[in-house]
């Protein structure tokens, strides 16, 4: 009986073995394809750089990716998720974001005071909050609730771009603080 166990041990490993050597071949009769993977994180909304994106040769049956010479249209792109560094693109990583029916996207340059120190990925919702000015007779004070289309860019002159998805139904009444830069960003 002993000695059973051990023959049954035996071809247990020796079927593990050849299952392991019959996938290696499999794979190993693969071509390799050249694909796109990230180099560095970046977040959703952000701008794909040439430096962003770097090539890996890889044998994945099944695997969705993008083939590394169309890294020429996915430079300039966004990121529509978070993309982890080391991680293969896939098609539906990057594009163009779309605002939702009957929205607008609008650009603000504001000052470092005026934006959260708050990572804002494209997506996150947000309060626009128009302060009133110093001469309003009647200090009134708006809230219009948007998303983040592409995330804060910092500028060298100290200012932050940033543009953001409001209704479009609010912009007329957003239109005079946005003039003075009477804008300030809170994150929901």
């Amino acid at each position: 009986m002993h000695r059973t166990g051990i023959w049954i041990t035996a071809i247990t490993v020796l079927a593990a073995c050849l299952g392991g050597l019959f996938a290696g071949v499999s794979f190993g009769d693969q071509p390799a394809t050249a694909v796109l993977v990230l180099s560095r994180t970046v977040q959703k909304g952000e701008l794909i750089g040439a430096d962003d994106l770097a090539v890996a040769e890889v044998t994945a049956p099944g695997v969705v990716f993008v083939p590394a010479s169309a890294k020429q249209s996915v430079v300039g792109t966004r990121a529509m998720a978070t993309l982890p560094a080391g991680s293969l693109l896939s098609p539906g990583g990057y594009g163009v974001p779309q605002l939702p029916l009957g929205a607008t996207q609008v650009s603000l340059r504001l000052g470092p005071s005026q934006v959260p120190s708050c990572p804002l990925p494209g997506g996150a919702r947000i309060i626009l909050i128009g302060v009133p000015g110093p001469d309003d007779l009647e200090p009134d004070e708006l809230a219009i609730v948007g998303v983040v289309v592409f995330p804060p860019v910092a500028l060298a002159d100290g200012t932050v771009v940033l543009d953001v998805g409001i209704d479009s139904d609010e912009i007329g009444s957003l239109t005079p603080y946005l003039l003075d830069r009477r804008i300030t960003i809170v994150a929901i």
